[in-house]
């Protein structure tokens, strides 16, 4: 018996009402019909959803906040979040394993995760907040790989998460003129890792492993493209 407003996945305001008893009737999106003109929206409307429940408080601030979320559960690289955003492995095919939390994708030096469009608008807007978080278990050896990549090849481009050849991973962010990197443990070959990787203007990088903080930058303004970008999973 309450309506409720959210903006940004934060609760704008709140009003009590009454029950609605209509049975039926057009909807429509963008645009509103009074004495039989209609008065429109002007703007952009993505992603537009009715649900026949009211959703609570942490459920909305999903909606708002995720960009992504992959659980490869299988090998359809499919996006679990509400922005659809679903992956396209390229340079090879990649092939699903036991993982820590149900499956995984094994990558190996050919495939990687990739996307036919500069879909992730937010790491495009310089000084915003971001969170990643994986599970990752390096095999073979050690060596320099990536881990996830966010740019556009020979424009702009930044190595947010890669291990160095003695298996040390590195968080890393871009000032403008140089990067900062937040120093992350050795690996160990073979187990799985939990990496959380944070960003805030106030606070800098921040790198999380297993729950815990591992090290931070120090604050810093991340400098961005000024347009979207995508990320780039295994590879760069």
């Amino acid at each position: 018996m309450t309506q409720k407003v959210w903006l940004d996945g934060n609760l704008d305001g709140s009003h009590s009402s009454s029950d609605y008893n209509g049975l039926w009737g057009i909807t429509t999106i963008g645009a509103t019909f009074e004495l039989g003109s209609a008065t429109a929206f002007n703007g952009y409307i993505d992603n537009v959803r009715y649900e026949s429940r009211a959703k609570n408080s942490t459920e909305i601030q999903n909606d708002a906040t995720l960009q992504v979320y992959y659980s490869f559960d299988s090998s359809s690289l499919t996006d679990g979040g509400p922005n659809g955003i679903n992956g396209t492995a390229y340079s090879g095919s990649l092939s699903t394993t036991t993982g820590r939390v149900n499956q995984a994708i094994q990558f190996n030096s050919g495939p990687y995760i990739s996307y036919s469009y500069h879909s992730f608008y937010f790491l495009g807007v310089s000084g915003q907040s971001y969170t990643m978080a994986l599970w990752a278990k390096p095999t073979g050896s050690y060596r320099s790989q990536t881990l996830v990549f966010v740019g556009i090849g020979g424009s702009w481009c930044v190595h947010f998460l890669v291990c160095t050849s003695s298996g040390q991973l590195n968080a890393v962010g871009w000032m403008g003129s140089s990067n900062v990197i937040a120093n992350g443990p050795i690996l160990t070959l073979n187990t799985w890792t939990h990496i959380g990787y944070t960003y805030s203007s106030t606070n800098g990088i921040r790198l999380y492993i297993n729950g815990n903080l591992y090290s931070s930058s120090g604050a810093f303004t991340f400098s961005a493209l000024g347009s979207p970008v995508p990320i780039i999973i295994g590879g760069d």
